[in-house]
């Protein structure tokens, strides 16, 4: 199936969303479907929450090719900057800890602290990969079922624009395809604990949870002054797998619930009671 040929016609829109072909099975009756659909790539999401968090936060920008400028914990990105990846480090900056960072070898953090053994033992001990993977979003199950789309396009709205000319006022009309209001996107976000990360797990929620909070409040993807791109976190669900390894084997318990949220207000209500059943069960 041609990606995309459900909804080209001659003077349609001339953007798109992302769409990708994904196969679904019906619950009721067993029939698998084949259909093409729109989806939220995962470091479209990933990136949205980092950045507003940045933004929010006010954490210092950094290039290394005066382009893009970003908050990062990088060996390149900080190195003209005393003291900077120290403080970044041993503050435990939770977006760099939770979305990762630039990796830097224990010599480069060696020279960046001016060749300080100790002091470079200690920030290299409160290193750990990236703790947070976001998978992409697809429509869910239940919203195939409920809608029974044919096509691509009836997940689709075109909305008109006009664009004026402020000298001449001459019209530049246009038509953009959008995902239409009610389409319901699942996925999953897998957050990381590491030993290190016994008394952060509250602030990584709590910002993690931030994050989401701020993408609802202004928007995901682009054209978003323009009133695109407007979501809601719903049907939250949190299941806990825990790692128990020893010199000779490795074990990963089944999933355990630990709660069930209706919506990020009611999630953002009960941050600490969900940080402290995450503390016991993985750090008794």
């Amino acid at each position: 199936m041609p990606v995309q040929a459900q909804a080209f016609k001659i003077g349609g829109a001339d953007t798109y969303p992302m769409v990708t072909v994904k196969k679904y099975k019906r619950r009721d009756t067993g029939e698998e479907i084949l259909i093409e659909v729109p989806y939220i790539p995962g470091s479209s999401l990933k990136g949205r929450v980092r950045s507003l968090l940045e933004l929010a936060l006010g954490l210092k920008l950094y290039t290394t090719d005066n382009k893009i400028w970003q908050h990062v914990r990088g060996y390149s990105q900080m190195k003209g900057y005393s003291g900077d990846f120290e403080n970044d480090v041993m503050n435990r900056c939770p977006v760099d800890d939770v979305f990762g960072w630039a990796a830097a070898n224990f010599l480069q953090i060696l020279e960046l602290v001016g060749n300080d053994a100790n002091k470079a033992i200690t920030i290299y001990s409160q290193l750990a990969s990236t703790r947070i993977l976001f998978d992409d979003f697809f429509p869910s199950q239940d919203y195939i079922e409920k809608a029974s789309p044919k096509s691509i396009a009836d997940f689709l709205e075109e909305k008109s624009e006009n664009r004026i000319d402020r000298i001449t006022s001459a019209a530049d009309p246009r038509t953009i395809p959008r995902v239409k209001p009610g389409v319901e996107f699942e996925g999953c976000v897998t957050v990381l604990f590491f030993d290190i990360d016994k008394d952060h797990v509250k602030r990584y929620f709590e910002t993690l949870i931030h994050g989401f909070k701020l993408v609802e409040d202004t928007y995901l993807g682009a054209s978003g002054s323009r009133g695109y791109g407007r979501v809601k976190f719903r049907d939250c669900k949190l299941d806990l797998y825990k790692i128990k390894s020893t010199t000779s084997s490795l074990e990963i318990e089944g999933a355990k619930r630990i709660g069930e949220y209706p919506d990020l207000e009611r999630l953002r209500r009960d941050i600490e009671v969900i940080a402290n059943s995450i503390v016991k069960e993985l750090y008794a």
